[in-house]
């Protein structure tokens, strides 16, 4: 047996006995949850129980955990099951990797710098991923923040409380904008428990790393503290995210006519120069030929 039939005969074997073992687990889990248990719940257990076993640092663990919460997902186990997928998508494009250079036969050595480079891109994924969905959520938030503010002025203005005009809004973005309206009921409901509506606004921007969000409950709790006026307030904060949202939209369609320079160069006008002039150019080849064959004749 040469030495590359037994290598590529070992590494089948180990994939063979990591997929078996990760099917076997998966079993056991959904024998012990019932039949009747969610496949996403069943996948978050397993990638939990495998998160438990990452090695991970304090500094790290709270970088994550805020990111975690910035994305949205506040859970306890968020942290974990976010370690578990991405030790797995580190294992998965690894080893997807290395099978790859083995089929395609890049040396003897290269399936190992083959794994070592996608188990990093694998790693690296999680976190982009991550930075992404933080981002979308801070975009969300600002987009949906104007329209909840000017339902908290039209509450304040009836004669509602604070509190009341907060429930009220959350209980009617609750379809149309699901994330202000989690992080706008969150407020009363704690000041239920705690009795201190400025810990939870400091805990509402500390959740938070949308600058308008923080902006805004800097504004509630300035005029807890102050007893400024709070509907005048927040219709000139509304105001300032309109004409903000405005010329952000302004800025994107100047951009627009930038951005289709490289299309309409790179493919659209290579198809209108061959529709254009390929006829002219065979007309042309044409009478040339005919041209210097009758003079060659």
């Amino acid at each position: 047996m040469t030495p590359e039939l037994a290598l590529v005969g070992g590494f089948f074997l180990l994939i063979l006995a990591l997929v078996g073992g990760g099917g076997y687990w998966y079993l056991q889990r959904k024998e012990a949850s019932g039949d009747e248990a969610d496949p996403q719940q069943l996948l978050a257990g397993t990638l939990q129980a495998f998160g438990s076993a990452v090695p991970t640092r304090d500094s790290q663990t709270e970088r994550y955990r805020k990111l975690l919460s910035y994305a949205g997902y506040r859970r306890p186990e968020a942290l974990t099951i976010f370690f578990g997928a991405k030790g797995a998508s580190t294992l998965v494009l690894g080893i997807l990797a290395a099978a790859g250079s083995l089929v395609f036969g890049e040396g003897r050595f290269g399936w190992l710098t083959a794994m070592i480079a996608g188990g990093g891109m694998g790693y690296l994924m999680a976190d982009r991923v991550l930075s992404w969905m933080v981002n979308r959520r801070a975009e969300r938030l600002k987009r949906s923040l104007p329209l909840a503010l000017e339902l908290l002025v039209l509450g304040l203005e009836g004669g509602q409380s604070l509190d009341g005009a907060m429930l009220d809004t959350a209980r009617e973005l609750r379809v149309s904008h699901p994330d202000l309206a989690s992080e706008l009921a969150t407020v009363p409901t704690g000041i239920l428990s705690t009795r201190s509506r400025q810990d939870q606004l400091r805990q509402l921007m500390e959740r938070n790393r949308e600058p308008e969000i923080r902006r805004f409950a800097q504004v509630l709790i300035d005029s807890d503290r102050f007893g400024t006026s709070l509907a005048g307030a927040l219709r000139n904060q509304t105001r300032y995210l309109r004409t903000s949202l405005r010329q952000s939209a302004q800025e994107q369609a100047r951009k627009v006519s930038v951005k289709l320079v490289f299309p309409v160069f790179f493919l659209i006008f290579p198809a209108v120069l061959v529709v254009t002039l390929g006829p002219a150019v065979l007309q042309l080849m044409g009478a040339l030929d005919s041209g210097f064959g009758g003079v060659i004749k």
